[in-house]
């Protein structure tokens, strides 16, 4: 049986952006920045985060920098779907940075605050695991218990996906780097 060859990201990405119905859609953005005035990170953020910007490279075959320099950060985008319901050429904005964002997971390339919190879900299926002060907080504002979480279900659905092997890489990778 031949050995498959991995196949490099930023190759694979190129080829998503340009030769696909992803790629038209992405060739139809002329940089109105309907996207960058919708939305609410760049907003927060006073257009330290740019969807435009991240189009624009996309558009342009700089994928290496989005996905290995994070220049911009496409994992700031919270994925609400607002630019790509407002844009008005119908650009699909939410696919291209799921596209990015795994890409440069491939590369292990994925904010620590990511990593940490889908370390939580993976252990005890919630980002932020119920504590007696959460469940007191709770019980004084009149809100119900928070339902318990079927922890083996979450795992079992994230071990259809590469979640488990990046983590683990990662946690890899921050040793090495301490013991050095």
């Amino acid at each position: 049986m031949e050995k498959m060859e991995k196949l490099n990201p930023i190759v694979a990405l190129h080829d998503e952006f340009t030769d696909t119905e992803l790629g038209i859609s992405l060739n139809l953005c002329y940089n109105c920045s309907t996207c960058s005035t919708i939305c609410p990170v760049a907003l927060e953020t006073e257009g330290n985060f740019n969807p435009r910007s991240i189009i624009l490279l996309a558009n342009f075959g700089y994928e290496e920098r989005l996905i290995k320099d994070l220049k911009p950060n496409v994992w700031d985008c919270t994925m609400c779907e607002l630019c790509q319901e407002a844009c008005p050429e119908g650009v699909n904005l939410h696919e291209v940075f799921l596209r990015i964002k795994n890409a440069s997971a491939s590369y292990h390339n994925i904010p620590k605050s990511y990593t940490s919190e889908t370390n939580q879900v993976y252990l005890y299926g919630k980002a932020v695991p119920s504590q007696p002060v959460i469940e007191k907080r709770r019980e004084q504002l009149g809100l119900p218990k928070s339902p318990d979480t079927e922890v083996e279900e979450i795992r079992k659905l994230m071990g259809m996906t590469p979640v488990e092997k990046i983590l683990k890489e990662i946690e890899k990778l921050e040793k090495q780097t301490e013991e050095k």
